[in-house]
């Protein structure tokens, strides 16, 4: 696998990481409070309080969920070629 394959394919698993994330924290988020997600903070009615509690929360997972596929992507790679891509290594 080369480098340059390498890099697309963990930047759209990575992508898709965090956009699965963000559904998934969209949709617990509306399970536990009232069925809304504050995702519009011009809207009078959004409870600042909230939607800084979402922004953090929200933030964090996808992030986190980034960090994973991405960790994962460089074993993977590490497994098949038997070193680090450049870009990790160096």
């Amino acid at each position: 696998m080369s480098e340059k394959i390498w890099s697309m394919a963990t930047t759209a698993a990575a992508i898709g990481g965090g956009i699965m994330a963000k559904k998934v924290i969209e949709k617990a988020w509306a399970a536990v409070t009232d069925g809304t997600v504050p995702d519009n903070p011009e809207d009078p009615e959004v409870n600042w309080a909230e939607a800084i509690a979402f922004a953090l929360v929200s933030g964090a997972v996808v992030q986190l969920a980034r960090v994973m596929v991405n960790h994962q992507s460089t074993r993977a790679y590490t497994r098949r070629t038997g070193r680090l891509p450049e870009s990790v290594a160096s």
